[in-house]
């Protein structure tokens, strides 16, 4: 719409210089023909600077040359009429030209995606921590738990991921919840995209261990109104770039849990969603590739695409 607003005004424009170039040139016909030739500058405007400076004799002298006195009638200045016309052809040339550089819209500017450096001391920790970690894996399960968390919180179902987040973080969202079902309100996330992840960080104390990461991802994010569907905040037109630090928890003085190949309640091959349950028959499933806990879900920026 706004893209339509501003041709349109382009055009409005255009078109009121088209009419004022037009009155000119009938204006130029109607003055010869009833010989008000003290108020016809005789060609001036098309002539050179060198010409600016003539007397009102000379110009009253080519007047009366180029016009009839005693009948008032055109003899001359075909010239002058071409080259009005001439004005007008240039004009159009000039409203092609800006018609269809409009259309092809504003250029959109993309900011730069800034990468993240992964903090290798970090992972090396991890790695003499918790034999046989897998830092894609990790990474891996943190997205999944981060779009079941996102998910369980558009649709109203913070009990799905009881199991992958702190109590903290359950209690924090059940209040924000809460205040947008009084409203009315429903906030609506789509078409996520892992953009990059890294591990930047990590902690052991008493054999509890904290990992810090970074992810950058986009999607659209947007609040409507439950009842009409209509958006009272963000847009559905644009999506976001969000920056996060996301911290995961583990202890790891427990039981090691061996990793689970298959459902031992349906038989399938597990795949299992952020909180631990079989995506085929909703079995809870606990194994390595679950043990970790969301504890802080920060972000640090966000730029608008």
């Amino acid at each position: 719409m706004k893209t339509f607003s501003r041709i349109l005004k382009k055009s409005l424009i255009i078109v009121m210089l088209l009419a004022s170039i037009f009155i000119i040139a009938l204006e130029s016909r109607t003055h010869a023909d009833a010989g008000y030739h003290s108020s016809y500058s005789g060609g001036s405007s098309h002539s050179s600077s060198s010409h600016s400076s003539s007397s009102s004799s000379s110009r009253s002298s080519r007047s009366s040359s180029s016009y009839s006195s005693s009948s008032g009638s055109y003899s001359g200045g075909g010239g002058g009429i071409g080259a009005t016309f001439f004005a007008v052809f240039i004009v159009a040339f000039i409203i092609i030209i800006v018609l269809a550089s409009s259309k092809r819209g504003p250029t959109t500017y993309v900011p730069p995606l800034n990468k993240i450096t992964p903090n290798q001391a970090a992972i090396a920790k991890l790695k003499e921590l918790i034999p046989g970690f897998d830092e894609k894996q990790f990474l891996d399960q943190g997205y999944k738990i981060f779009l079941d968390v996102e998910n369980a919180w558009m649709n109203f179902e913070l009990d799905k991921v009881r199991g992958v987040i702190t109590d903290e973080l359950i209690n924090m969202y059940e209040s924000q919840i809460s205040s947008m079902e009084v409203k009315g309100e429903q906030n609506i996330m789509s078409d996520f995209v892992l953009r990059d992840c890294a591990i930047t960080n990590c902690k052991n104390e008493n054999d509890d261990i904290e990992v810090t990461t970074k992810y950058i991802i986009e999607f659209y994010d947007y609040i409507i109104d439950k009842a009409s569907g209509k958006v009272l905040r963000g847009t559905k037109t644009r999506k976001l770039r969000m920056y996060y630090d996301f911290t995961f928890i583990k202890n790891i003085n427990g039981k090691q849990e061996p990793e689970i190949k298959t459902c031992p309640n349906c038989g399938a091959e597990v795949k299992v969603n952020a909180a631990g349950v079989c995506e085929y028959c909703g079995t809870k499933i606990m194994g390595e590739t679950t043990s970790w806990v969301m504890s802080k879900k920060v972000c640090t920026s966000q730029v608008m695409l």
